[in-house]
């Protein structure tokens, strides 16, 4: 159980570190939920929603989803919502050979999210939820920036690429684009 906790602590230490150097502050909400995102990561229990996703575009699953059960229809947003931040915000080298970019994983992260929300909305029992999502849309890049810088601090990112920082800080304006660019001085056009 100190393990957990070390990770626990861990997990809190980088995202605040994050918030300060990128002076953003995060919901209570959206710090909770991206500290048990990546503990669940980190724990690598089926992380990546094998059942769900079965090896189809995000978009797909979340098309099918609005044709599903209220409770297949939330765990699969959830699952399109989780990944789409792990992959545009911690692991974005992943994106490198794929045909969409970081702005689809946002597009897609966000809508997911917006649809859990509204999922949840109806319900006074679930309101808690409902607000939950309703932040993490609101937050979403704010949360792809932090996952950013974490995934740079753990060396995760190729930094060296130019050409993506650039097309990726033209895409999201995502800081961490612009620093790997300026670190090499280059200043991107607006």
């Amino acid at each position: 159980m100190e393990v957990v906790k070390h990770f626990d602590a861990f997990f809190v230490d980088e995202i605040e570190a994050a918030e300060e150097k990128l002076n953003l502050q995060l919901s209570p909400h959206s710090k909770l939920y991206l500290i048990h995102l990546l503990k669940h990561l980190s724990e690598g229990r089926d992380f990546f929603y094998s059942e769900v996703i079965q090896d189809k575009p995000l978009a797909i699953v979340l098309m099918e989803a609005m044709h599903k059960n209220v409770f297949e229809k939330t765990r699969d947003l959830k699952a399109v919502g989780d990944l789409s931040l792990i992959f545009s915000g911690l692991y974005p080298d992943f994106l490198t050979r794929r045909m969409v970019d970081i702005d689809y994983f946002i597009e897609i992260g966000r809508r997911s999210f917006h649809l859990l929300s509204e999922v949840y909305g109806p319900y006074k029992t679930k309101q808690d939820l409902a607000s939950l999502y309703s932040w993490l849309v609101s937050e979403f890049l704010s949360l792809i920036e932090i996952l950013t810088e974490i995934s740079s601090e753990l060396s995760f990112m190729d930094e060296a690429n130019l050409a993506k920082a650039l097309s990726r800080w033209h895409k999201t304006k995502i800081r961490k684009y612009l620093s790997i660019m300026e670190s090499h001085k280059i200043e991107p056009l607006m």
